[in-house]
């Protein structure tokens, strides 16, 4: 490979050719998910490599990839290195054996060793993840597409946040402030779709779950799937976040330092009003509760 590519950070980051991409990873060979593929590094390890579609700018793509590499967190994945030919922008990764949280709750034998602690424990690390991005970085840093598909979990089912800080380059003050708040919202949601392991539409289950909950009955909103004991003062913690998180008055959104203590029980947290504008009449609940469930 290329010498590394240290920057002002010193982040030790390698360079690699285009020429350098297609062998580590056979010619794109074993695609992962759309755009990633699997790689073999020199050393023997796996990795992930990722095609960066957008077109930018070669200084600006060398700052921002120096920025990312300096960043090291337990919850987040590590970026190895990167590839800047002209024409051709990819990521490198650390390679995680279980793959993202979409495709582990699609698979009946992984979903299975989803229990309701290791589900409670991804959520707090994507969320002292994300807290870290927007407060203890040297830069804030918005995640800008958080999804099930860029958590990631290694070989324990330890959640790793994917794909961060990629969605703006040259985000000013104000661009800032609404990145954090999309950041949050998407929080809440990837809340609602792991309490219910539903991956469907997430305006319908966000008021199919509030209605459940404010019922009295947010106990049966919980994936069916998971086996064991449910811990209901986390559950109810867990949906209480999660609804302030999806709040439309985005004002309203608490920060992720604020979800962090939440989670973790040393900060309480009201019941939310509605998280959404319209809230459906609970006497349609009936079909949609079919509909929605696992």
């Amino acid at each position: 490979a290329s010498s590394a590519f240290t920057g002002s950070s010193s982040t030790g980051l390698v360079r690699w050719t285009y020429a350098e991409i297609k062998e580590l990873t056979g010619n794109f060979k074993h695609q992962l998910g759309p755009h990633s593929y699997k790689a073999m590094l020199k050393d023997s390890r796996p990795a992930v490599v990722k095609l960066l579609l957008f077109p930018l700018e070669s200084r600006k793509f060398r700052a921002r990839v120096s920025v990312l590499g300096s960043i090291y967190h337990k919850h987040l994945v590590k970026l190895e290195g990167y590839c800047c030919d002209p024409g051709h922008r990819f990521l490198v990764y650390e390679f995680l054996k279980n793959g993202s949280l979409d495709a582990c709750l699609k698979n009946p034998k992984l979903c299975k060793r989803l229990t309701w602690r290791r589900r409670t424990a991804i959520c707090l690390g994507v969320a002292k993840a994300i807290s870290y991005l927007h407060t203890e970085c040297r830069e804030f840093i918005s995640h800008g597409d958080l999804t099930l598909g860029n958590v990631i979990l290694d070989e324990n089912l330890e959640a790793k946040v994917s794909e961060f800080g990629l969605g703006k380059l040259d985000i000013e003050a104000s661009a800032a402030e609404r990145g954090a708040e999309k950041d949050v919202g998407d929080f809440g949601k990837l809340v609602l779709a792991l309490i219910t392991g539903h991956q469907g539409n997430n305006e319908d289950l966000c008021e199919w779950t509030y209605n459940k909950w404010i019922s009295g009955y947010g106990w049966r909103v919980v994936d069916k799937r998971i086996e064991g004991d449910i811990d209901f003062e986390e559950l109810e913690r867990a949906l209480r976040i999660a609804y302030w998180c999806l709040q439309v008055d985005e004002r309203m959104r608490p920060s992720m330092g604020e979800v962090v203590n939440v989670l973790e029980g040393t900060l309480s947290v009201d019941p939310p009003p509605p998280p959404f504008a319209c809230q459906r009449d609970l006497h349609e609940e009936g079909s949609m509760e079919s509909d929605l469930e696992p």
